[in-house]
């Protein structure tokens, strides 16, 4: 994606810069000073990196009242639950023992007091907002909150903030490397174009591979889904409908999975403890809530990008060219209008042949993590 790096203030003149950047150096939070605009009058928000355990992330963010403020699904990269309250209309932040919530237009917070089972109101150092589409807070006292520490570092012109909280387990990116084993994937089925004519390959070359299904999908073609688990395929969850998990909120990511987990038990009776983000991408507290469910998630080690219209040919040079033993090829299934996967189903026999031939043996991903 392609991001731009500015900052705005809410005054467009010197003065109002000038506190800004001063705010800037005694707080220590932000890193570079790009252009200034008057808040308001842009519809585009600036981007720019901010590192979680010295991990980049870029965000959107808006100077206020002196201080930083960022969409609130940006803290699901420091571990913490990100939920809405529409009752309240309140952004309510969640990790451990400590649970919050934060009202739009106001400059409070609402926290929960375990010891009693009552809220009690904390002020902050300004309004919670909202602003094209999405609901900023103060950076500063949502980590606080969390008792993490957020500072910027003048030498490395960055800013830095430290959680205390411990990544998932469980991602799995490959196999193990010593075995000349290989697990091809399809994601985003099953439909009932592409999906049979894969089938139909594996089956003659007696391949297995695994099914990263959509619960929609499964609802919309059940025949298909009973196929691919009678012909010995491995199934994992791949949401309900594709959103990415970013973008959620906590609860819609574990309702997305749950769905998809039931109508999978409903149509084949299995529920895998298998899982693939969409698009991959993933934040820190989406990773614990699923770890937390039960799940392993899955990425892989060969992306054939056959989502974008390359050729068979194109797709096994990829396959060829990034396949090492204990490799996950990436792979989909999904039916369009412009038959961008005629590619996958021409390279899929050519990649099986040309493998094999290099003495790979072809396990679900179910397998290849029990040879790990």
């Amino acid at each position: 994606m392609k991001r731009q790096t500015m900052l705005y203030c809410n005054e467009g003149n010197k003065k109002s810069f000038q506190k800004v950047f001063m705010f800037l150096i005694i707080v220590n939070l932000f890193s570079t000073i790009f252009s200034t605009h008057i808040y308001g009058q842009e519809s585009r928000l600036p981007e720019a990196p901010i590192f979680i355990d010295n991990l980049p992330v870029k965000t959107k963010y808006i100077m206020r009242d002196g201080q930083l403020m960022v969409p609130s699904l940006f803290l699901k990269h420091t571990g913490v639950r990100v939920d809405w309250n529409e009752d309240y209309r309140s952004v309510v932040f969640s990790y451990g023992d400590t649970r919050f919530a934060l009202p739009v237009g106001q400059n409070y917070s609402d926290d929960f007091v375990r010891a009693t089972g009552q809220w009690q109101r904390q002020p902050l150092t300004t309004r919670t907002i909202e602003f094209a589409g999405d609901i900023f807070v103060p950076l500063l006292d949502v980590t606080r909150k969390f008792g993490m520490r957020a500072t910027y570092n003048p030498q490395l012109g960055r800013t830095f903030i430290t959680t205390n909280i411990r990544s998932a387990p469980n991602f799995v990116y490959r196999g193990n490397p010593q075995k000349k084993l290989v697990a091809l994937t399809f994601d985003d089925g099953p439909d009932a174009f592409y999906t049979p004519k894969i089938l139909d390959i594996l089956k003659s070359k007696q391949v297995p591979a695994t099914f990263f299904v959509m619960g929609k999908q499964v609802e919309a073609y059940p025949n298909v889904m009973r196929r691919i688990v009678n012909e010995g395929h491995g199934i994992a969850n791949h949401t309900w409908s594709h959103p990415a998990l970013p973008r959620q909120l906590t609860e819609r990511v574990i309702e997305e999975v749950r769905r998809t987990q039931n109508i999978m038990e409903q149509t084949v009776g299995r529920k895998p403890d298998l899982f693939r983000p969409p698009f991959g991408a993933i934040t820190k507290s989406d990773a614990l809530v699923l770890h937390e469910m039960g799940f392993r998630t899955i990425m892989w080690s060969v992306d054939t990008l056959d989502w974008s219209g390359l050729s068979g040919e194109e797709i096994l040079n990829i396959v060829q060219r990034d396949i090492t033993p204990g490799g996950i090829v990436l792979q989909h299934n999904f039916q369009t209008n412009a038959r961008l996967l005629d590619g996958t189903v021409e390279a899929l026999p050519l990649i099986i042949d040309d493998l094999r031939a290099k003495g790979y043996r072809f396990v679900t991903v179910q397998t290849l993590l029990a040879n790990d």
